[in-house]
């Protein structure tokens, strides 16, 4: 169930517009040469980079639902890199511009006109947690006074969540067939709060309150933490557990932020095993993922390196990609349960 919820949030964002993934490639000739050397992002400050991935993580609980899933992106930043239609340059990276949503981004242009939430137009948003224990919480500058009016006026009633005041359709995550938000939305909107700065909701109170903070956040888990640290500034992003205990604590896929939509894709892939694993899964890591293999069609140069945060030591590749593989890559690898295939030492 828990790889089955993964796919689903997963998959809404990664085919959310065009571009390839896996083995659909086709065979392409590629004139920029394959290289083990390391990518070079483009330069950002630690503080941008604090106020990215990391201050997401600890804007919610750490226990819960985001310990199961945690989405992250920012639509202001790829509005400002001029992506905001199915058109032009920008196009092949409208995946990563909905990157945060969940499986609310397929109603992303629907939601405006019906709900007065729009979560393309906040700075950033977070999914965290599986269904039907899943949230979303979108920052930045709101109309909450429409919201609230319009959620009223398709039937919520006035509820208190822990500290917050919102809206709720239904006591918990039931889905009411005879009330259709908009397509695509079932229980995603049966709690919510509204206010000027953040827009939360949840099909369940308990989800809805965790992605408002309630408790330790997710930035206090030293292995959360640990993958931030490793996927560094990145404009989108995915951290998940394996299916079940074992060699390997979290993984994660980010995508690092182009200095230009010209650019080719970069990805981060972080895997977090027991310390005791640390050699194996490197060796499995770096066998498998790499430009003369499997993924050598949509892989133009692969560097594996170590991070080291606190007492953990983090895996790490950075992807560069070829044309015209999925901008978030990494992420569909998670989905599909590769990158875990891959650490397991199965290719």
């Amino acid at each position: 169930m828990r790889k089955a919820g993964v796919a689903l949030a997963a998959l809404l964002v990664l085919t959310a517009c065009g571009g390839e993934t896996g083995e659909s490639a086709q065979e392409r000739p590629e004139s920029a040469a394959t290289s083990t050397e390391p990518a070079q992002p483009p330069p950002t400050s630690q503080a941008a980079a604090d106020a990215g991935l990391r201050d997401a993580l600890a804007e919610v609980s750490g226990t819960g639902p985001a310990a199961a899933y945690f989405e992250y992106g920012e639509p202001a930043w790829w509005r400002e890199m001029g992506v905001t239609g199915a058109s032009g340059e920008g196009r092949r990276w409208l995946p990563a511009s909905l990157s945060g949503l969940g499986d609310l981004a397929r109603a992303a242009k629907a939601l405006p006109e019906a709900t007065g939430i729009d979560p393309a137009a906040g700075e950033r948003a977070v999914t965290i947690g599986l269904p039907p224990r899943q949230a979303f919480r979108f920052d930045g500058d709101f109309d909450a006074a429409a919201v609230r009016g319009k959620l009223t006026a398709l039937g919520a009633q006035p509820r208190r969540f822990g500290g917050h005041d919102g809206l709720s359709f239904s006591p918990g995550a039931e889905v009411d067939l005879s009330r259709r938000l908009v397509p695509g939305v079932t229980s995603q909107l049966n709690q919510v709060v509204a206010t000027g700065t953040t827009i939360a909701a949840a099909p369940m109170p308990q989800s809805l309150e965790a992605v408002l903070g309630k408790g330790p956040s997710l930035a206090d888990s030293p292995d959360h933490a640990a993958v931030a640290e490793c996927l560094g500034d990145v404009a989108a992003a995915m951290i998940i557990p394996p299916q079940a205990p074992g060699t390997v604590t979290l993984y994660a896929a980010g995508l690092r932020r182009p200095a230009a939509l010209g650019d080719a894709p970069v990805n981060v892939v972080c895997v977090l095993p027991a310390a005791s694993a640390v050699p194996a899964v490197e060796r499995a890591l770096t066998a498998g993922l790499a430009t003369s293999g499997r993924y050598g069609e949509h892989v133009r140069q692969v560097a594996h390196d170590r991070v080291r945060a606190g007492d953990r030591t983090v895996l790490r590749a950075v992807l560069t990609l070829r044309e015209p593989t999925h901008v978030l890559f990494g992420a569909a690898m998670l989905q599909r349960g590769e990158l875990q295939a891959l650490a397991a030492g199965r290719r």
